[in-house]
């Protein structure tokens, strides 16, 4: 749904227009001063580039960022992007879509060299085809995840019917304003993009999605959208951790069920094979049948956090072993974990381990032959 925009740049030949050494510090963000087409423009060609001059050099360090700061609506064209020093030039890849109102949006987070930036957004529009006037159009949206504003939420409109979508993300309150949408019908979605593990999906609540119409008789839309994100994949742990020989804390991906709460029946820890200690390959590439070896009781499983578990073996833990720890928890969607969700360690520990006192034996003395000697007073 998002046009990817090619991006490439130059770096300018001029001299850095900052204070002389010595003078005032610049803690000011860039300022767009001038753009061409101008704002509000009704004359702009179909095939010409957009260009943005800002009060200063705008920071090389943000070159590879400038393609998610600023937007074109609607996305067709696609745009590649060009910096020279204080002005960033959009070049259309082919002739943007004659008599239509395009908007340009410079998001938050723009920096200059000094590392200064932008912290509000700043929006131009312009026609092309001539004489066309600016559509009088304004879509607005609020957008919350599980009741909160969804902060740099993704907003889309996909046409039904016409060629001409537009996307924006929202601001730190979950807003969105676009203007000057084009006449038609459209299928509006809102989402949060987050790198999540393979399982998690976003879900397909109602209010997440919605259908208008924008026209002459009705120019305007506004809505509320509420998402959520469900969790689809077991639990699994992380990280396990030995502060000492007879306590591990492991550290799972999920929240877990509060009810029941863990009990020792809730860990399950083996002592591999002593051969693996050595071995050469990677010890998360065995399968773990083959380090279920030696099965080590659980005296407790306390929780440490909402994702966090504290296992108190029964025996302490040597450095010298390959251990192996599998949980039988629930996380809070109800999901139960799995053996291939464990996790294979080595204890790391410092200090000596701490074995528990165990009762020796007293060699046994035969008894001496004939009777006892006399004792002299």
């Amino acid at each position: 749904m998002w046009g990817a925009a090619t991006l490439c740049f130059a770096l300018g030949a001029c001299a850095s227009e900052g204070f002389p050494p010595g003078g005032p510090v610049d803690e000011a963000p860039p300022v767009l001063i001038e753009s061409d087409p101008p704002d509000r423009a009704v004359n702009a060609s179909t095939d010409q580039a957009i260009r943005l001059r800002f009060d200063e050099p705008i920071g090389e360090r943000g070159i590879g960022d400038l393609a998610s700061r600023i937007l074109v609506n609607p996305d067709t064209p696609e745009f590649d992007i060009r910096l020279d020093g204080e002005e960033i030039t959009l070049s259309p890849n082919a002739p943007m879509v004659d008599g239509v109102t395009y908007m340009v949006t410079i998001l938050p987070g723009l920096q200059d060299r000094d590392g200064n930036a932008t912290t509000t957004a700043r929006t131009i529009l312009f026609s092309t085809g001539g004489e066309r006037p600016i559509t009088l159009s304004i879509v607005r949206a609020t957008i919350e995840e599980d009741t909160l504003p969804a902060a740099l939420a993704r907003y889309h409109l996909e046409a039904l019917g016409h060629e001409l979508d537009y996307s924006m993300v929202a601001d730190s309150q979950g807003r969105v304003e676009m203007e000057g949408v084009a006449y038609g019908r459209y299928e509006a979605t809102a989402w949060i993009e987050r790198v999540r593990p393979d399982g998690w999906q976003m879900t397909d609540e109602p209010g997440t999605r919605d259908t208008f119409e924008i026209s002459a008789e009705d120019r305007a839309h506004e809505a509320m959208y509420r998402i959520a994100v469900v969790d689809t994949t077991a639990p699994l742990i992380v990280s396990v951790e030995t502060p000492e020989s007879r306590s591990l804390a492991v550290t799972l991906d999920d929240d877990l069920a509060t009810e029941p709460g863990p009990t020792a029946a809730s860990a399950r820890l083996w002592e591999a094979d002593p051969e693996l200690v050595d071995a050469e390959i990677p010890l998360d590439s065995l399968a773990p049948a083959e380090l279920r070896g030696r099965p080590i009781a659980i005296s407790a499983v306390e929780p440490s956090g909402a994702r966090a578990l504290v296992v108190v073996p029964a025996e302490p833990l040597r450095r010298d072993r390959v251990y192996r720890i599998e949980l039988v928890v629930r996380n809070r969607s109800g999901l139960a974990a799995t053996p291939e969700g464990g996790r294979t360690f080595r204890p790391d520990y410092e200090g000596p381990a701490v074995w528990p006192s165990e009762r020796v034996p007293w060699p046994e003395v035969a008894p001496a032959e004939g009777p006892p000697a006399a004792v002299e007073p």
